[in-house]
């Protein structure tokens, strides 16, 4: 009886981490690890240093971009952990598209760790996904995000201060900036927000123009928020 009943522990153990997908072995280079990513994998992941403020794109030297000195966008500071490139372009495909959670929460604190948080703001903002999208993925990973962050760094998270109210085109598809300007064109509705907010911060998995967290900032913007800043995972 008791051997029994150490074979179903055994068993319902081993269901468990199918269940959660637990690794035994690193996604990356294969060896033996005790999270998604070993310790030597995640020394090597593209780190971002010398960066825009604006919008993080890579500089030779920590500063404003040209881009961000011709055309300002509406968000004022732009923080991203990882350079787009392999393999962090490999873990957030895996985290968006392919339901993999755990290596979406490791993602998640990472940010949370490495963020640069000087002036503590009122809200995280994730950015939403349009209700036939998330129906179809099932969670939206910037929310994911925004929950760890939220919790370890003690910010408020508000999840219905906006909507995406216009199912577009994933912005990878399109070809050029103006395409991608006309795609979220009055794809976000602000609601009744709190009148005491007046620095808010988006959270996002990637970014690659900045179009969608600009066309949310000019939302935001309109409605009364002075500062709005990003916090995203990677930038391309």
């Amino acid at each position: 009886m008791v051997r029994v009943n150490k074979v179903l522990a055994t068993q319902a153990c081993l269901n468990q981490r199918a269940v959660f997908n637990l690794p035994q072995t690193c996604y990356l280079c294969g060896n033996s690890a005790s999270q998604a990513i070993c310790n030597a994998c995640l020394k090597d992941l593209p780190y971002k240093t010398s960066a825009c403020l604006n919008c993080a794109s890579t500089l030779d030297e920590v500063g404003i971009c040209p881009e961000c000195k011709q055309n300002p966008p509406a968000y004022t500071h732009t923080q991203a952990l990882f350079a787009y490139t392999y393999p962090i372009d490999k873990l957030i495909k895996l985290a968006k598209f392919h339901k993999n959670l755990t290596i979406l929460k490791l993602l998640a604190n990472l940010m949370a760790q490495h963020l640069t948080i000087e002036a503590s703001p009122d809200v995280l903002i994730p950015v939403p996904l349009h209700s036939k999208r998330l129906r179809q993925r099932g969670y939206n990973q910037s929310l994911e995000l925004a929950k760890i962050i939220a919790k370890q760094n003690g910010i408020p998270i508000n999840t219905r201060a906006c909507k995406r109210v216009k199912y577009t085109q994933a912005q990878t598809s399109l070809l050029n900036a103006q395409q991608r300007y006309e795609n979220l064109a009055n794809a976000f509705r602000i609601k009744k927000i709190p009148s005491n907010w007046q620095h808010i911060v988006l959270i996002d998995d990637v970014m690659t123009t900045g179009t969608t967290v600009n066309q949310l900032a000019l939302a935001f913007k309109a409605a009364g928020i002075s500062q709005i800043d990003v916090w995203c995972c990677a930038r391309a």
